[in-house]
């Protein structure tokens, strides 16, 4: 018979995965910092630009934490499943 193993996520999982995703955000943040000056623009497009990529590294961050907290929910759940669950009982 083959071991049980289940699909649930470890708590590794979740902080690998949520520190990956917060490097991605500051590395669009760095980017969009530097990138203006790098094209040369300057006033106001190069304001709405560094908005625009600092509101996608925020938004980066919110998914990163509802993500990170989706897996452990996941975890709480699957390891309290496998806890309660009994001998099976055959007729």
């Amino acid at each position: 018979m083959p071991a049980d193993r289940s699909n649930a996520p470890t708590s590794a999982t979740s902080g690998v995965l949520t520190a990956a995703i917060l490097s991605g955000a500051v590395i669009i943040a760095a980017i969009g910092t530097f990138l203006p000056d790098l094209i040369g623009m300057e006033g106001t497009p190069a304001l709405v630009l560094r908005l625009v990529f600092y509101a996608v590294a925020a938004i980066d961050v919110a998914i990163a934490f509802w993500l990170r907290a989706r897996l452990r929910n996941a975890q709480r759940d699957q390891g309290g499943a496998r806890r309660q669950s009994g001998p099976v009982e055959r007729q």
